[in-house]
């Protein structure tokens, strides 16, 4: 039962779920499921061929209580909530992925099972956990771990030198000084630890040994396979050293060096290499013996947009298919680029593929905001099925309207496209509002909506969450009454979750729903909070730094607005190497806010969302003072008659958008009596409801699992919560004094 493959997943962080919730009483009428009785019996019989004890697809078990429950990028069983559960979903149908298992689905009462299970608590009793006996950690091993950590390397080996034992001992995780070393030190440290007697091949309890932690540095990886590290030694999480390597920029040396040494190419580096637009890596893996076995390489090689990687692809044998390559490269995977989707189709990919929902190559392209009339004519001419609905009556015209009376949208009505005609409900705006009025309305909705969709699904977002920590701790400094209590919970569940899941970014596993940018987000709500730096952000700034590409910018996939850009994108993982970066690793923390800073300078903008991140980008990295103030500019060219700012031209002003450039306005200095800043918050105050929200109408696709959180507005709830933390952002800002016998502000861009 091949259940858990890449899926983009409701949210953006990795997280791992906590056991004891207490359960729901059982339904009238029905005997308690019994986990031991009814559960174990089903997984084991219809589950454990693929996700068991001799065999983990897409390293995911059902075997072993800690690993079922938590999913690899995400929880897949959050109990008292089968809709939200991705291993009830999969099991149910094929709307989140082909449904499992594959060749002979569960019956109906099979599914039920697990359903009230789940829906009861998900109670997995220790007799029944299957978990690792683990070695116990050695207290010195600990204390040298700690002291590579605070760079105090010479006491470190010191300490060794009079405990040999501890050389190899276990400190938290289970990790040796020399994997401490490997991400804390320099190839001095490693080498010596080595001749000390450290072992390479020691695994963690994660299943990670040093390798796997040193790809990014070719002289620590030449130390330790030239004492015997296993160039293959693949993580629980399913990662061998290779893959880790190839998904990083500059890393051919270390990937040639690995495979002279006996790696596998494996398809997994193909794929990490064809990401990075690295022709040269993919060519020397390919003739290696790498292969595409499932087509990931050649959509991660138009993602990237590297032609040249895709041909090398296709001209290997056994020749992968390209049929179904379109979906991985339209939204919600990425924007879509005229030359790579002209690339795909000349090549022989499908423009009548369709997703688990239905939806057409035209239909997920339909969204972008960057894809020209141009691309989506192509698709017509080459026979995409116009007519075709997906699995909520919605047709490509329907997904077109999204962005508002757009070329796309006129050259779909020309061709006779259908329209599903969705009618967007009517709102009623608070009358005579105010400033404190407005926060004491969205306030406390933001608070209790944020704890809500956690429990619902055990996954920190950027729009629930971090948001709502900055917005939180806005209100704080400027003396609005907070619910503390939800705070301090917030706070902790945010860290449990980035220390539990921090062996997953060590190996390059970060959520895909919003991959950098909610990696940014989270840094950035747990700054605002004063949280201070640890192992969890340690490895999310390292992922941070590895990620980012030579020119000095970060990918993004297409959930728009707010994961959808790549300034967005840049700004909030050059924002969090700023707020948590300690300068370890090969490229230090004031190189990459540097190459960040310059590829937001020298970059135009195209959309709102683009405009306001490159500010607080430019801003945040102190790019030269006219540079910002040029940047200022072009948002005020772009504010409309009404006072607020639209996320593209052709759609209507919202309050997503005039929050974030208000906020992004007040990190510039722009005061908040300035005259621009003023109609912006009378805006604001205009377009607020009675329930203390601001509505905007949702305009990604959907990818993740839809649960109510408490939020108002149904599916648009997520992009509205969002909405609504920048708003009470910018009017928390605004409601600031300012210093008395001050001259109201003009603004002076």
């Amino acid at each position: 039962m091949a259940l858990f493959g890449r899926i983009l997943p409701s949210c953006g962080a990795i997280v791992v779920l906590v056991l004891g919730v207490s359960a729901s009483p059982a339904g009238r009428g029905q005997t308690r499921i019994d986990f031991g009785r009814d559960v174990q019996p089903l997984l084991k019989e219809r589950c454990f061929e693929c996700h068991g004890p001799t065999k983990q697809m897409n390293g995911y078990r059902l075997d072993r209580r800690s690993v079922a429950l938590a999913g690899i990028t995400r929880p897949n069983i959050v109990p008292h909530s089968s809709d939200s559960s991705r291993l009830y979903r999969r099991v149910m149908g094929p709307e989140f992925g082909t449904q499992m298992p594959p060749d002979d689905p569960l019956a109906a009462n099979e599914i039920e099972v697990l359903k009230r299970w789940i829906d009861e608590g998900a109670e997995w009793p220790d007799s029944f956990a299957n978990e690792r006996e683990l070695a116990p950690l050695d207290p010195v091993a600990t204390r040298i771990s700690n002291l590579i950590r605070s760079s105090q390397h010479r006491l470190a080996l010191d300490q060794v030198q009079r405990t040999p034992s501890s050389v190899n001992g276990r400190g938290p995780g289970g990790t040796t000084a020399l994997m401490f070393a490997v991400l804390h030190g320099d190839a001095k440290l490693v080498g010596d630890l080595l001749k000390m007697g450290a072992d390479p091949n020691v695994r963690n309890f994660a299943g990670a040994t040093a390798l796997a932690w040193a790809v990014d540095d070719v002289e620590k990886v030449r130390l330790l396979v030239a004492h015997g590290a296993d160039v293959n030694a693949a993580t629980d999480f399913g990662r061998a050293p290779i893959a880790l390597a190839s998904a990083q920029t500059g890393s051919a040396e270390t990937v040639k060096l690995l495979l002279e040494r006996g790696a596998t190419a494996s398809s997994a580096a193909l794929a990490s290499a064809a990401g990075r637009g690295d022709v040269a890596l993919v060519r020397l893996l390919l003739a290696a013996g790498a292969r595409d076995s499932n087509g990931v390489a050649l959509a991660t090689a138009l993602r990237s947009n590297c032609v040249e990687c895709l041909d090398a692809i296709l001209g290997s044998a056994p020749k992968p298919a390209i049929t179904n390559t379109l979906l991985g490269v339209l939204p919600p995977a990425s924007a879509g680029h005229p030359d790579a989707i002209r690339a795909a189709i000349e090549r022989g990919a499908n423009v009548n593929a369709t997703d688990a929902k239905a939806r057409t190559t035209l239909m997920l392209a339909a969204i972008s905001e960057s894809l020209p009339p141009a691309s989506l004519q192509l698709l017509i001419e080459r026979g995409v099925d116009i007519s075709i609905k997906d699995t909520s009556g919605l047709t490509a015209l329907d997904f077109a309207k999204r962005l508002g009376n757009t070329p796309i949208v006129e050259a779909l009505v020309s061709r006779g496209v259908p329209s599903a005609n969705v009618e967007h409900r009517a709102v009623t705006y608070v009358r005579n509002n105010t400033v404190r009025d407005a926060i004491g309305r969205s306030l406390p909705l933001l608070q209790r909506t944020a704890t809500t969709f956690y429990e619902k699904s055990a996954c920190l977002s950027c729009h629930h969450n971090a948001l709502t920590a900055m917005t939180v701790s806005t209100a704080r400094m400027s003396g609005f009454p907070v619910d503390e209590a939800a705070a301090r919970h917030e706070l902790m569940t945010a860290v449990r979750d980035i220390d539990a899941t921090r062996e997953q970014a060590l190996q390059g596993i970060v959520s895909p729903g919003g991959f950098v940018t909610t990696t940014g987000y989270i840094l950035m709500g747990l700054s605002a909070e004063d949280h201070p730096r640890g192992d969890g952000t340690d490895a999310m700034v390292r992922i941070l730094k590895l990620t980012q590409l030579p020119d000095g910018h970060w990918r993004t996939p297409y959930r728009p607005p707010s994961e959808s850009s790549e300034f967005t994108a840049t700004a909030v993982s050059l924002r969090g190497i700023q707020l948590y970066g300690r300068g370890f690793g090969k490229r230090p923390d004031a190189d990459a806010i540097r190459a960040a800073t310059s590829w937001l300078e020298r970059t135009p903008p195209q959309s709102t969302e683009d405009r306001t991140f490159r500010l607080l980008g430019l801003t945040w990295g102190q790019a030269p003072r006219g540079v910002r103030k040029a940047a200022v500019r072009d948002l005020i060219a772009t504010q409309r008659p009404d006072g607020g700012w639209a996320q593209l031209p052709s759609m209507q002003s919202d309050a997503y958008a005039t929050g974030e450039v208000l906020v992004a306005f007040h990190e510039a200095g722009v005061r908040p009596d300035d005259s621009v800043y003023r109609r912006g918050v009378q805006f604001l105050l205009d377009t607020q409801l009675g329930d203390g929200s601001w509505f905007v109408q949702t305009r990604s696709h959907q990818t993740q699992i839809y649960f109510e959180s408490g939020f108002p507005h149904g599916r648009s709830q997520f992009i509205s919560a969002a909405a609504t933390n920048w708003a009470t952002r910018a009017l928390i800002l605004a409601a600031r004094p300012v210093k008395p016998g001050s001259k109201p502000s003009q603004t002076p861009y």
